[in-house]
């Protein structure tokens, strides 16, 4: 049911991309232009349900301002003026999911994104007073492109900058999604991330997750997995 849409919307995603960074005659950016990601950025407007909202930019708590911009921030606000009422930050306590984007993911982009993840789990813990084994219920996706370094060395530096700065694994990043590649996902079991060779279903595995991830609060009531039609082994590391 699902999977064909989803390779055409992969490939749309991808077309669009190879597109524009054509047109400019440029590779990929050293600096990253959003601009680049219009197309995902709608692809994710249309797919989300409704009650939700998309924005770039800061978020808050009731007392600091975290002084990082993130690339896509999904969130629901309680008015039409909500960011007028905020100062255009969004507030900490109404973010479900946060993103960032690339063209093409790198070593220091994922750094970066390990980085800005602890800090915002961090700061969400301190607000709650959580401890370091409860669940953070904020998700933190890395969304690419593509990669030329192997999906296994970013699991690998995931977990060895985790062991090198001591962050919990509760307020590590929740995925990182290669278009036509595969995902990085916690395993919450064995409590490490496990590599999912998802290949062209890729899209349509990471838009499952995050519709799981926007329900936290079990409003939605979807189980989208039921109605894949064609069961899937696949490889894992």
């Amino acid at each position: 049911m699902f999977s064909q849409y989803f390779k055409e919307q992969s490939k749309f995603l991808l077309e669009s991309l190879h597109l524009k960074l054509e047109k400019k005659e440029i590779t990929i950016p050293k600096e990253k232009d959003l601009k680049l990601f219009k197309e995902f950025y709608e692809f994710i407007k249309d797919h989300i349900p409704p009650g939700f909202s998309l924005a770039m930019g800061k978020i808050r708590n009731r007392t600091h301002i975290l002084n990082k911009n993130f690339d896509l921030i999904i969130y629901k606000k309680w008015c039409k003026n909500y960011l007028k009422l905020t100062g255009n930050h969004i507030l900490l306590d109404q973010v479900f999911v946060v993103i960032s984007i690339e063209a093409e993911l790198t070593t220091d982009a994922l750094l970066r994104h390990i980085e800005i993840t602890r800090s915002l789990k961090l700061m969400y813990a301190m607000d709650y007073n959580l401890s370091e084994d409860r669940i953070i219920p904020i998700y933190s996706i890395l969304f690419a492109y593509k990669s030329r370094i192997p999906i296994l060395s970013h699991k690998l530096a995931i977990s060895h900058t985790s062991q090198e700065k001591g962050i919990p694994f509760t307020h590590e990043l929740d995925m990182v999604c290669i278009l036509d590649d595969g995902l990085i996902v916690k395993d919450w079991e064995q409590s490490h991330n496990k590599i999912i060779e998802t290949k062209e279903d890729t899209l349509m595995w990471f838009y499952i997750l995050l519709i799981e991830y926007l329900d936290r609060d079990n409003d939605l009531k979807l189980d989208l997995r039921s109605y894949i039609k064609e069961q899937k082994e696949y490889a894992e590391k």
